[in-house]
């Protein structure tokens, strides 16, 4: 099966502690291993070199591209990416070592990390609490990713989000009024401090806490079926009209897009979890049958889990799922 994830070296350049992940492969990692066993096991003991950037011009001579950079891998000399001279490099291993005195201190627990797309993107993702349950039914627990890129596809990004046990569904902290210190970018022009970004991510129970309240608020939220359409429907896209210029409403908006009907399909029973009291005609199982959704099915064919990472956790999807949850908070 195809997927993201860095196959340099003939193996899944990801390790893992627990379940396994969703594609199979990977090392399985004990809890409490040390970080440079994790570097090893996750394929992320190489640094990002970088080198000129030379051509042949068509008379045979070799020209220097002036201010452009290459990256390389330094253990197979792969090329990375094309960077301009003010590219501030982070390294793989660095997406573990910002989780050191994390495990040490606060006892942050690492479950999963790992390289994509050959080594262009790389991530690291620790367990940041002890998980609640809402109505005793439905856990979820506080996570802390760190991911990087040196591709120019992305910032280097530091969040902290969610996971629902039943479902693996995932959904950012940045939710709510107070939701804003849950997700720092820092773009590759700037020097990654990682000391700076986690006095910016302030206290992670406080944020933890704000991000409970605002889950029972949408447990607790009866919400009208036909405002919930047009609630999600806006974030989806701008414009819901007919070939005649017509706007749509209710079901006809269900009809003329596949990612709005599919949603509310999950949300009318389809969706794991959507028996539990907290789910069953609420925002909140609303905003599951959303974040399964983009986390676990779009994109996707034939039921091909391979991307499930990046969709869940590295593309403006996840910017979606919280616009989408914060509609709701607002009539919480």
């Amino acid at each position: 099966m195809a997927h993201e994830l860095d196959m340099t070296n003939n193996r899944a350049n990801m390790a893992y502690v627990g379940d396994k992940p969703w594609h199979g492969l990977g090392q399985e990692l004990t809890y409490n291993a040390p970080i440079e066993t994790w570097e090893k096991e996750a394929g992320m003991d190489w640094k990002i070199d970088v080198a000129s950037v030379e051509f042949t011009n068509f008379d045979g001579e070799t020209k220097q591209f002036k201010n452009r950079f290459a990256l390389y891998r330094s253990d197979n000399d792969e090329g990375l990416g094309i960077v301009s001279p003010n590219y501030k490099v982070v390294q793989p291993k660095q997406a573990l070592e910002f989780f050191r005195d994390l495990i040490s201190e606060k006892e942050y627990q690492l479950e999963t990390a790992g390289c994509l797309f050959g080594g262009r993107k790389f991530w690291a993702l620790a367990k940041a609490g002890e998980e609640f349950t809402i109505h005793g039914q439905d856990a979820i627990a506080p996570y802390l990713l760190m991911a990087s890129s040196c591709d120019g596809s992305s910032a280097t990004s530091v969040h902290l989000t969610s996971v629902r046990v039943v479902c693996n569904n995932t959904l950012r902290l940045s939710i709510g009024e107070n939701g804003a210190n849950a997700l720092i970018r820092v773009p590759h022009s700037a020097i990654f401090d990682a000391t700076s970004v986690k006095e910016q991510l302030g206290v992670v129970e406080e944020t933890w806490d704000n991000f409970v309240d605002n889950v029972y608020k949408l447990s607790q939220l009866k919400i009208d079926r036909d405002w919930a359409i047009d609630v999600v429907a806006q974030e989806l896209k701008d414009d819901w009209k007919d070939k005649n210029g017509e706007e749509l409403v209710g079901n006809e908006k269900l009809d003329s897009s596949t990612a709005l009907k599919r949603i509310f399909q999950l949300y009318d029973g389809e969706s794991l979890g959507n028996d539990f009291k907290s789910s069953k005609g609420t925002a909140w199982g609303l905003v599951n049958a959303v974040t399964q959704y983009y986390d676990h099915e779009s994109g996707s064919k034939n039921d091909d889990k391979s991307r499930a990472f990046e969709r869940a956790h590295l593309t403006d999807n996840a910017s979606l799922k919280v616009k989408i949850t914060n509609r709701f908070l607002e009539s919480a």
